[in-house]
C-alpha cells in the first residue's frame, strides 16, 4: 500500500484500516483511527497534486500551442490582413495566464503536500513515543512514497529512517 497507493488502493487501504479499527480497544484503536484519518487526508491531497500536475502539464501544451499560434500571427498573419502583432501579443498573453494559473495550482497544492507531510511526520514521532510501532511502520513508509513520488528533492527530515522501517518489517516476519 505505501509503496504505491493509487486511489483505488488508497480507498481499499482505508476500508480495510476501517475495519481493523473496529476489532481494537483503547489506544490502539484511537492509534488505527488516526491513522485512517491521516491516510484518507494524505491520499486526498496527493490526488490533489496529481491534478494539479496534470492539469499543468495540460497548460503547457495549451501555452505552446498559443505561443505557435502568436509566432504565426505575427510573422504571417492571415491571407486578407497580414502580420498581426496586436493579436500576437493578445495570444501570448493567454497562453502566459494559462500557464500561471495552472502553475499557482501545482504550487499551492505542492505547498499543502509539503505541511502535510512534515505534519504528519511529526505523528510518526508521537506514534512511536507510544510504542505503536505499526502504525509509525505504515505512517512513515506512507510518507517515504509520497516524498519519493512527488517531491523527490523536499528537504524531508523523516522521523524514523528507512532502515528503521526495513528493521521493523524483519523483526515482524
Amino acid at each position: 500500500m505505501a509503496q504505491q497507493p493509487g486511489m483505488r488502493e488508497a480507498v481499499e487501504t482505508v476500508k480495510r484500516l476501517d475495519s481493523f479499527s473496529k476489532t481494537q480497544e483503547g489506544a490502539s484503536r484511537k492509534a488505527v483511527d488516526a491513522l485512517v484519518f491521516i491516510f484518507k487526508d494524505l491520499f486526498q491531497k496527493e490526488q490533489e497534486l496529481i491534478d494539479a500536475e496534470d492539469a499543468l502539464a495540460l497548460a503547457e501544451r495549451l501555452a505552446g500551442a498559443k505561443d505557435e499560434l502568436a509566432t504565426h500571427e505575427e510573422t504571417v498573419g492571415s491571407p486578407l490582413s497580414g502580420p498581426n502583432p496586436g493579436l500576437a501579443v493578445m495570444i501570448r498573453k493567454e497562453g502566459a495566464d494559462i500557464r500561471g494559473k495552472a502553475t499557482r495550482r501545482r504550487d499551492e497544492a505542492l505547498k499543502v503536500m509539503k505541511e502535510k507531510v512534515a505534519a504528519y511526520n511529526m505523528s510518526v514521532g508521537y506514534f512511536k513515543d507510544q510504542g505503536n510501532t505499526e502504525v509509525v511502520v505504515a505512517l512513515a513508509s506512507s510518507l517515504f512514497a509520497v516524498v519519493d513520488r512527488h517531491m523527490p528533492k523536499f528537504d524531508f527530515k523523516p522521523t524514523v529512517s528507512r532502515e528503521w522501517i526495513e528493521k521493523q518489517k524483519r523483526d515482524e516476519a
